[in-house]
């Protein structure tokens, strides 16, 4: 009789086991072998694999919102290591009412949620950066912020002195004010360089009559005939500023810029120039002749 008891106890044992295991078999990660997942063969389930993380019991679940359609409580969040945490709308895995969210991959059986480490694959790309400018449009920012020096008036007789007519004028301008400027703008990837060059000056003398000069001019060095003529900008009055407002001719001498702008690969090309000015006064005597004979 006891032994008949025992044997009985036995295969009732048994029996529970075999029930247990048809009950919570193992999963195959991403589909098993063959299936084309990540993982391959790994097996996710109740028991532990050093490729997958194992939360027993419910998720921690945020305040609800409302059920979704398949519902699953909105919401609510998996607190699995390398698991996804969604809300009810907008899940890429499957939406649990015990844990919410699961990403797509992970197992579920009576109280455990089992995940691939990695499941939820590399984080998503960030925001594309916007595609830089076109190199032209780069060259109008540079030259916006091109600062070009004003021109300052040199002659010979200096501006505010008397000057005769039929006296040769020296006129230049200062070197400082007669050199190539540059600004260059850039953006990540791409700087292109604006430069200005000046290349004429327009001299109006106040009379009626323009003047122009393909460079700064020559200063007067003093040492020379002062009736000699500049070699390459100068001007010869011929009426006194007598009858002009304050006495005086008023003469001012425009520069003009070219632009050009270089850019990455070759890229470069010319803008429209810009100009410079500058005034100052100039006050003409008649010159007067000189009888030397000594006749009666």
């Amino acid at each position: 009789m006891l032994t008949r008891l025992i044997r009985a106890t036995v295969l009732a044992a048994a029996a529970a086991v075999a029930l247990l295991a048809v009950m919570q078999l193992p999963a195959l990660a991403s589909g098993g072998p063959g299936g084309g997942g990540p993982f391959g063969g790994v097996q996710c389930g109740q028991s532990y694999s050093p490729s997958c993380v194992v939360t027993a019991g419910s998720a921690q679940t945020s305040a609800t919102t409302g059920t979704d359609a398949n519902g699953g409580q909105a919401g609510s969040t998996l607190a699995a290591t390398g698991g996804g945490a969604g809300g009810g709308s907008g899940c890429a895995g499957t939406v649990s009412k015990a844990f919410g969210c699961v990403p797509a991959g992970c197992t579920i059986t009576v109280q455990t949620v089992a995940c691939p480490v990695g499941v939820a694959g590399a984080p998503a790309a960030g925001p594309a950066l916007p595609a830089p400018p076109p190199p032209a449009v780069l060259a109008q920012l540079a030259v916006r912020y091109l600062r070009l020096p004003d021109p300052v008036i040199r002659s010979s007789p200096a501006p505010g002195a008397p000057q005769l007519t039929e006296l040769p004028t020296w006129m230049w301008v200062a070197p400082a004010a007669w050199r190539p400027e540059s600004k260059t703008a850039q953006v990540p990837g791409e700087a292109v360089t604006a430069t200005a060059t000046p290349v004429s000056a327009s001299w109006q003398m106040g009379d009626g009559r323009t003047v122009t000069c393909h460079g700064p001019g020559t200063p007067y060095s003093g040492g020379g005939n002062p009736a000699a003529s500049s070699p390459t900008c100068g001007y010869t009055y011929t009426r006194s500023s007598a009858g002009q407002p304050s006495a005086a001719y008023h003469v001012t001498v425009t520069i003009t810029w070219d632009i050009t702008w270089a850019g990455p690969g070759g890229a470069g090309g010319v803008l429209p120039p810009l100009f410079t000015a500058a005034a100052a006064a100039m006050r003409v005597a008649e010159s007067q002749a000189v009888d030397t004979a000594g006749g009666t």
